[in-house]
């Protein structure tokens, strides 16, 4: 798995001619040749792309832990008919390619005026079924008598979830928030196409522009994805116990 990662890391430091040279030769001749980096930062948007990166991600996580647990708490502490089957096909559009919801998503957003605005890239992260299934896992954890001896303190719902449920399902909600983060940063095709400027487009979507039908500048694509993966690189370092145990609790409520 490190190969890949080298391989970027040889060829961000490489000059352009170098990255054409026949036969391929792997190391670059100069180790502190930075170009690659000054153009990037100076000849294209990307500190732009690197806000709207955090931007969009920011509200994707956020809105998920929201939606998610409350839709967690629904399914696991709350009697409603269907709620079985209603589950299950909650669960069932995990199943379901994310590229077959794209096209009526994008005429829906865009027959409200949301293309090209953050809502609108935002748009198919604002919940996540994958959170909806982990919360509900934790809430169950929860014995029934905590939330019954609140009702009958004339606790509403809603604060028995909010003051019951959520502080004793902090481990999932890190869970979620961590696989959310990952997921919506490295999101591409939904930013491609909601994001109609270049102004507007998320790190992974600015990378293309480096692309055309003829020629890829390889030197500074492999220089973008490396700043495109400090910030999560950043985070697994000061978080790594939580990144860990969001890994493990997945596979162990799964």
């Amino acid at each position: 798995m490190l190969w890949p990662l080298l391989w970027t890391l040889l060829t961000a430091l490489k000059h352009p001619q170098e990255v054409n040279r026949i036969p391929m030769t792997w190391l670059p001749d100069n180790w502190l040749y930075f170009e690659n980096f000054k153009t990037l930062f100076s000849e294209y948007p990307i500190d732009r792309w690197l806000l709207n990166s955090v931007i969009v991600t920011t509200l994707s996580v956020i809105s998920s832990l929201f939606f998610a647990s409350l839709a967690g708490y629904a399914f696991a502490k709350l009697r409603f008919k269907g709620k079985e089957l209603l589950f299950l096909s909650v669960i069932a559009l995990l199943m379901m390619p994310p590229e077959i919801t794209v096209v009526p998503l994008y005429l829906m957003f865009n027959s409200v005026g949301l293309t090209n605005t953050y809502p609108g890239i935002v748009g198919s992260n604002w919940m996540t079924v994958l959170g909806v299934f982990i919360m509900r896992q934790f809430m169950e954890g929860i014995p029934d008598d905590y939330i019954d001896a609140a009702r009958v303190d004339g606790a509403r719902e809603f604060t028995i979830f909010l003051r019951v449920a959520l502080p004793l399902t902090i481990p999932g909600f890190v869970t979620v928030a961590v696989l959310k983060t990952i997921l919506a940063w490295n999101d591409f095709l939904w930013p491609l196409v909601m994001a109609s400027s270049q102004e507007m487009m998320t790190i992974t979507v600015g990378l293309q522009v480096f692309s055309t039908a003829f020629y890829v500048e390889h030197t500074l694509v492999a220089a973008g994805a490396l700043v495109s993966m400090l910030p999560l690189l950043i985070m697994f370092i000061f978080m790594q116990r939580w990144v860990m145990q969001s890994m493990v609790m997945v596979g162990i409520k799964g």
